[in-house]
């Protein structure tokens, strides 16, 4: 939710259907951007309105695609609630929400409002390891953000899910935690387009094999918990975590190897060098467990079950982008690639040591 840059198109015919719309009404929308680059997991907006005193204000419309879709379900309605529980009894930087329109009518699928937060997010395209402002800070700066990125995420994960009544924010129901995460994945193996894939085939049964029992009760998870879902401030610090569609119920665990999972992908991942000054992962696991109070679990089982579901998610987005003919004629698709070969190789290096 950075604001529109380049890579936003005017969009101006969506300026009268949100006319109606709280917090529009009595507003005057004076623009409307729709960011090219953000994918389809959702229809985003970038909405300008002004305020009968001349005060500019600015929003973001997240929406269910009309079409299309990266997973199964679009949880919208889960994703504003969640953002508006955060916001109102917690402590997490999250977005303000203002309205949710569960009728399809208007943009062809339920949609929420919230607030758009100025600030600086990473690039993943091109990776921040190989350019943009991260890669322009100095090494110690990184550091910086580094542990600020990590201490907020903690804070997630403080959170005491149960008293919140965040119950809602698992998947399928069930008895929340790593586990129902990974069938969660493995039950949509059709709808990614990776049931008969033998590279994920062998990283579930490993999973299956390997996956540890929860650390104590489940907590909230951020579900797409990375550098590239944070909006920063000028001093660093995270403004707001972004993104919460994969929102979950489990172990910090699973949040971290996430996490940890992407910066190796948008560096090791690609071949591009990983930038000085972000710490490593031993470094990072111990200063997590020290945030937490708690030791960690062996963080393998959950790298490798976030470069399962990254990898499905790759390998639909890429079908997604195939059908939609939206890459230049004769221009490489390699996210799924490398991300399919970026997993054999962690999961050749773990099944080794296990």
């Amino acid at each position: 939710m950075t604001a529109p840059a380049a890579h936003a198109t005017a969009d101006s015919a969506y300026a009268g259907v949100l006319a109606g719309v709280p917090p529009f009404t009595g507003l005057r929308i004076t623009g409307v951007e729709r960011p090219t680059a953000t994918g389809f997991a959702s229809l985003t907006l970038f909405v300008t309105a002004e305020e009968p005193g001349g005060a500019e204000r600015r929003f973001v419309v997240r929406a269910a695609p009309r079409a299309t879709r990266v997973y199964p379900e679009p949880r919208v309605a889960e994703q504003y609630e969640l953002l508006r529980v955060l916001g109102r009894d917690t402590a997490v930087p999250v977005p303000a929400v203002h309205h949710y329109e569960s009728s399809p009518d208007l943009l062809g699928g339920p949609f929420f409002v919230m607030d758009l937060v100025p600030g600086r997010v990473p690039p993943d395209f091109p990776s921040y390891h190989r350019q943009g402002w991260i890669a322009e800070l100095a090494a110690a700066d990184r550091t910086r953000l580094w542990w600020a990125s990590l201490e907020t995420m903690a804070g997630v994960h403080r959170l005491d899910a149960e008293r919140l009544g965040l119950g809602f924010a698992a998947p399928d129901g069930g008895p929340p935690g790593a586990a129902q995460q990974l069938d969660h994945y493995a039950r949509h193996l059709d709808f990614f387009g990776c049931a008969d894939d033998p590279v994920l085939g062998s990283a579930l049964s490993w999973l299956r094999a390997h996956l540890p029992a929860d650390p104590g009760r489940p907590g909230l998870l951020w579900g797409d918990a990375r550098l590239g879902n944070i909006v920063f401030g000028e001093d660093l610090r995270p403004a707001v975590l972004l993104d919460w569609e994969m929102a979950g119920l489990g172990p910090a665990e699973v949040d971290l190897g996430w996490f940890l999972w992407m910066d190796g992908f948008l560096s090791e991942g690609i071949g591009a060098g990983r930038l000085a000054g972000l710490p490593g992962r031993a470094e990072t696991a111990r200063r997590y467990g020290e945030l937490l109070g708690r030791p960690l679990a062996p963080l393998s089982p959950y790298e490798v079950l976030a470069g399962f579901r990254f990898a499905l998610i790759t390998h639909r987005v890429e079908r997604l982008v195939l059908a939609a003919r939206v890459m230049p004629p004769g221009a490489p698709l390699v996210l799924h690639a490398n991300a399919k070969a970026h997993l054999g190789r962690v999961l050749s290096r773990v099944a080794a040591s296990s």
